[in-house]
């Protein structure tokens, strides 16, 4: 039985910096030859919740490379760091405030990325759960969109998000809480499947 618990890979920290001047701090992990899914924290990743989930990301053979999220950073400035690490495509992951990077940067460099995958978060050219509209000029997605909800409110947004999506499009129900075993495997069947389906 693998443990995917204990470490797989040694996490490589970077501080990069973009094209606007912003220093962004990012991991890089797992396999080297593995697909790459590119996920967007709120917080420093060190210690973060999110961590189980690319550990069993790796043993499943998935590199990750983990972007800490602040006001400055901007799609075009991700695409500078993922330049600059060598990083030419992958899956987007965001969840919560985070996705709205991940939905914008799929919208804008759409060609680039290999599809994505929100948390509680909507399109920002659909209203969230407040029915504030973040960016009502945002382009759509071209990419297959999975997108994991935990209450009626957010499943609303996601179904408003669904006219922003050219592509395959998928509404899943989060199974439990986000720090039950049974969110984090979720999460991860879910980032997988979006991978490999294409």
């Amino acid at each position: 039985m693998i443990n995917a618990l204990h470490p797989t890979h040694r996490p490589s920290i970077h501080n990069v910096d973009s094209l606007d001047g912003v220093e962004v701090p990012v991991t890089v992990s797992g396999p080297e030859t593995g697909r790459t899914v590119i996920m967007f924290a709120e917080a420093p990743p060190a210690g973060d919740p999110y961590h189980p989930i690319r550990e069993r990301l790796h043993v499943a053979m998935f590199r990750t490379v983990v972007i800490s999220v602040h006001a400055r950073l901007t799609p075009k400035a991700v695409v500078t760091v993922l330049d600059q690490l060598k990083v030419s495509s992958g899956l987007l992951v965001g969840d919560g405030a985070a996705g709205d990077l991940a939905w914008s940067l799929a919208a804008t460099y759409g060609a680039r990325f290999t599809g994505l995958v929100v948390v509680d978060c909507g399109h920002p050219a659909a209203p969230d759960i407040d029915g504030d509209i973040h960016d009502i000029h945002c382009p759509a997605v071209e990419v297959d969109t999975t997108a994991l909800v935990g209450s009626k409110a957010t499943q609303a947004v996601a179904l408003a998000s669904r006219r922003s999506v050219r592509g395959d499009f998928r509404l899943v129900e989060l199974a439990g809480p986000r720090t039950s075993r049974h969110f984090t495997m979720q999460l991860v069947a879910e980032i997988v499947v979006r991978a490999l389906s294409r």
